[in-house]
């Protein structure tokens, strides 16, 4: 929902394009492990990554970049991505 709102709202919209990729990327992660698929660990890897990366360019585009906030976004994306790898 904030890539979309950050799509109509920014003149720059490839950080929410970004997010919006790693958010598909996560729920096909979903979908993959439902499925006892193979390849889930990667596309949470790669969808984890992408989400973090366009929260920290929103962040340091702002001017409010929040260190904190970041390393316990990536910190919960790491413990989701080895809950993936675990199930």
């Amino acid at each position: 929902m904030a890539a979309v709102h950050q799509m109509k709202t920014e003149k720059e919209p490839f950080p929410a394009v970004w997010m919006l990729a790693g958010s598909a990327l996560l729920l096909a992660a979903v979908v993959c492990g439902i499925g006892k698929q193979s390849y889930d660990v990667l596309l949470a890897l790669l969808g984890c990554g992408g989400i973090c990366a366009a929260a920290i360019q929103n962040g340091l585009k702002s001017g409010s970049f929040h260190i904190q906030h970041h390393i316990i976004r990536i910190a919960l994306s790491l413990l989701l991505i080895i809950g993936f790898f675990l199930f």
